[in-house]
């Protein structure tokens, strides 16, 4: 059977009908068939097209804090906003301002920033970007159209802040307005010349792991200067090298703030004068609470006669600071247990110094003299009882009369060799008395209670019998 020919030939990857008188019916396909006419069709142009070139803009402010500042305390910084609908990128500008003393120019370069939309950004509101909040005040006319167009409400512009807080005038002339009737310092060099006001005064730093601490505060009536200087027996123990002067003389500062202020001192500031000391109150001296207790018997007799009617001589009595002394522990010492290493007098030296000595000896003449007796183990009492090894142990005990110290030695036997017992050392009874024993104690038959053990003296040699004879 003959194949049935192909009817479709490719050209270039495309289907196109042969000729032929084949049954199948091709038509020719036409992909514009439904496509406009080419004066009909719309230019497309993308969203970043459109948008291009068009900018927001937002005049704002933030408030900077300014530290240790004798001007202001906060200054209002004004910036402008731009947004960038193209990309939503903002950059802030800060416009300069002549002679202002601050890098001013480009604040923020234009970038996305993270959670900062258009949404954000509308009069009234206030946006926070990297820790500065702006506060917006006002936009231009083409940003208030702009936002009027897409459906967001735009509030009428707010009024320009000229700055946060009162400026430096105003402050400055507040301060003389409120400042009281004190009299000028200028000029009473005619009158009070070498006239110095005293008053003692005590400082309490135990706060800090300090101590309780005594100055004297000079007054100087010709500038109204202060200076503070601490008592030389209450500086005792600080150093030689160390100054006694706390405050040079100087103007003080009557409140704190004003104290933290930097640089020259004018009348802009309230200082303490003649009015503000008095026996009993407290004085600040930069942050430091003194406590004024007495003074001398000038100062007191120029307040007497520069304020006759409001001081009286109750206003001057003096107020007791004096506190008392701690109390010195005494010095035990702890008991000598009869195990201890060394002589009792030996470990006495570690109680008393740091660096023992040796203990110094009572040399007598009989120093030589020594009293031996026979010795053997017996129960201390009539519940205990000895073993029969500790039985059959024999010892030789020996008395140094000089110094009233034993020693005992074990002698030799076959189930044990000659050793030290007890080295040469004082030893106490073990009684209500707690004495050491003395050359009253050996006698024959004598028990000896030495370290939890019993000896029992038996017999002695010819010169100990001799000797005892003689002393009794």
């Amino acid at each position: 059977m003959k194949p049935k020919t192909q009817s479709l030939s490719f050209v270039n990857g495309y289907a196109i009908p042969r000729d032929s008188d084949g049954e199948v019916d091709v038509f020719d396909a036409n992909a514009f068939a439904d496509a406009p006419a080419r004066g009909e069709a719309k230019a497309y142009a993308p969203e970043y097209v459109k948008l291009h070139g068009l900018v927001l803009r937002f005049n704002a402010y933030f408030d900077e804090t300014v530290e240790n500042g004798q001007k202001e305390s906060a200054r209002c910084r004004k910036c402008v906003i731009y947004f960038f609908l193209e990309d939503g990128s903002i950059k802030i500008t800060e416009p300069r301002v002549e002679n202002s003393g601050m890098p001013q120019g480009a604040f923020l370069k234009r970038h996305v920033v993270r959670g900062v939309t258009l949404g954000d950004l509308n009069v009234g509101k206030a946006v926070t970007i990297y820790g500065f909040e702006f506060k917006i005040y006002r936009c231009d006319g083409f940003t208030r159209d702009y936002l009027g167009r897409v459906g967001v409400d735009v509030p009428n512009d707010e009024r320009e802040p000229d700055g946060v807080g009162p400026s430096w005038e105003e402050v400055r002339l507040a301060r003389r307005a409120a400042r009281s009737t004190k009299k000028d310092a200028r000029g009473k060099f005619l009158t009070h010349d070498k006239q110095v006001l005293r008053f003692y005064c005590v400082w309490d730093d135990r706060s800090k792991f300090g101590d309780r601490r005594r100055f004297v505060l000079t007054f100087f009536l010709i500038d109204d200067t202060v200076a503070i200087t601490e008592v030389e027996a209450n500086k005792s123990g600080r150093g030689s090298g160390m100054s006694s002067t706390l405050l040079h003389r100087s103007r003080l500062p009557l409140r704190d703030e004003d104290a933290n202020a930097r640089g020259l001192a004018n009348d802009d500031f309230d200082y303490v004068t003649a009015e503000d000391l008095h026996v009993g109150d407290t004085i600040r001296v930069y942050k430091r609470d003194f406590f004024i207790y007495d003074c001398d018997e000038f100062t007191k007799s120029w307040y007497l006669t520069k304020f006759p009617g409001e001081l009286t001589e109750a206003a001057f009595e003096p107020h007791d600071v004096t506190e008392p002394e701690d109390t010195v522990p005494a010095h035990r010492i702890p008991e000598h247990t009869g195990l201890a290493i060394g002589s009792e007098e030996d470990s006495l030296q570690n109680c008393i110094s740091l660096i023992p000595k040796p203990p110094r000896k009572d040399v007598a003449k009989d120093d030589e003299i020594v009293l031996q007796f026979r010795a053997e183990m017996v129960p201390i009492s009539d519940a205990d009882e000895v073993c029969e090894f500790d039985a059959s142990r024999r010892f030789v005990v020996s008395f140094h009369v000089g110094d009233k110290t034993l020693s005992i030695f074990e002698q030799a036997s076959k189930d044990s060799c000659s050793s030290k017992f007890l080295e040469r050392a004082r030893v106490r009874k073990r009684d209500e008395t707690g004495a050491f024993y003395d050359l009253r104690d050996m006698r024959v038959g004598s028990v000896l209670e030495i370290h939890s053990r019993a000896f029992k003296l038996g017999e002695s040699d010819e010169f100990t019998r001799k000797y005892l004879e003689n002393a009794v």
